[in-house]
């Protein structure tokens, strides 16, 4: 089965249409709201990074931008996307997706994810 190219483009936000509050949950943890002026485009790039997966396209037909795009948003927010259950039952071919990446760019999944891990608070502390 092979990719079939979207005339798709990821457009860089403009001012206002990405906008993160500052709050307590429960009163007492510090976190961030965010809200998107389109939710829409949010709800079709998620449709666009599980299609990449959930049609099992082969791995070598997807286009760069596409795998970048299905592969980091599976390393770094997966729940952004899947639940815990479909990471499970989609491994298989996350994993093909990962290594097609890997091939193509050998080290920048790898860094990307330490990178993005060592910005979070670790040991169990609570980010601030």
């Amino acid at each position: 089965m092979g990719y079939r190219a979207r005339s798709t483009t990821i457009r860089r936000p403009a001012a206002g249409e990405v906008a993160v509050s500052r709050g307590k949950v429960m009163g007492v943890i510090p976190a961030d709201r965010v809200t998107v002026a389109h939710p829409q485009e949010v709800t079709a790039l998620q449709e666009r990074v599980r299609n990449t997966v959930l049609k099992r396209y082969a791995p070598a037909t997807i286009p760069l931008d596409e795998l970048a795009t299905a592969v980091f948003a599976v390393e770094l927010e997966p729940t952004s996307v899947w639940s815990r259950s479909e990471l499970r039952t989609h491994k298989q071919a996350i994993n093909a997706l990962a290594t097609r990446f890997d091939e193509l760019v050998p080290g920048l999944r790898e860094a990307l994810r330490d990178s993005y891990l060592s910005s979070r608070a670790v040991g169990g502390a609570w980010s601030a």
